[in-house]
């Protein structure tokens, strides 16, 4: 899936997302290398502080899926996206201060880089495969997101 894929289909998730009543979007971001999947530590005074997730953020006003998959990436651990190839689906949960937000997984290919994590929102990543999983501590709805994705680590997710 190519960015201009992407936007081609974003209309469609946002229509169907406001007919459900959601208008609060977040992305993850799906990075693979050398067979394992990056996640990043969330800082112990946030919001599930010392929990694992998928780098990612909020869809900010006039921003395309794209964009934002792009920024939160490189905003998260300094890596920039070569390619969007996945869309993964969406999953609905409620923050600290909204009700509803719908939060769309994609995969990325990412160019060659060192991780380098945020500081004040993350303060470690790890790049996990199946085994690492139970050892990390993650909310629920992410431990089921990030388990399928290591479940399925192959040949379609190359370094």
């Amino acid at each position: 899936m190519r960015f201009e894929q992407l936007n081609g289909i974003e209309h469609e998730l946002r229509a169907a997302a406001r007919a459900d009543d959601i208008g609060d979007f977040v992305v993850g971001v799906a990075v693979f290398r050398d067979g394992k999947l990056l996640v990043v530590r969330r800082v112990p005074n946030d919001y599930h502080g010392g929990m694992y997730e998928l780098p990612g953020g909020g869809v900010e006003s006039g921003e395309t899926f794209a964009e934002c998959v792009a920024r939160e990436l490189f905003e998260e651990t300094g890596l920039r996206v070569r390619d969007i190839t996945e869309f993964l689906g969406a999953i609905d949960y409620a923050t600290r201060t909204k009700a509803r937000v719908r939060k769309f997984n994609f995969v990325v290919e990412a160019y060659p880089g060192k991780v380098s994590v945020a500081p004040g929102e993350h303060d470690a990543f790890a790049w996990i495969d199946a085994s690492a999983l139970d050892r990390l501590p993650m909310a629920p709805d992410m431990r089921q997101t990030i388990s399928a994705l290591v479940q399925t680590l192959d040949s379609s997710h190359p370094a």
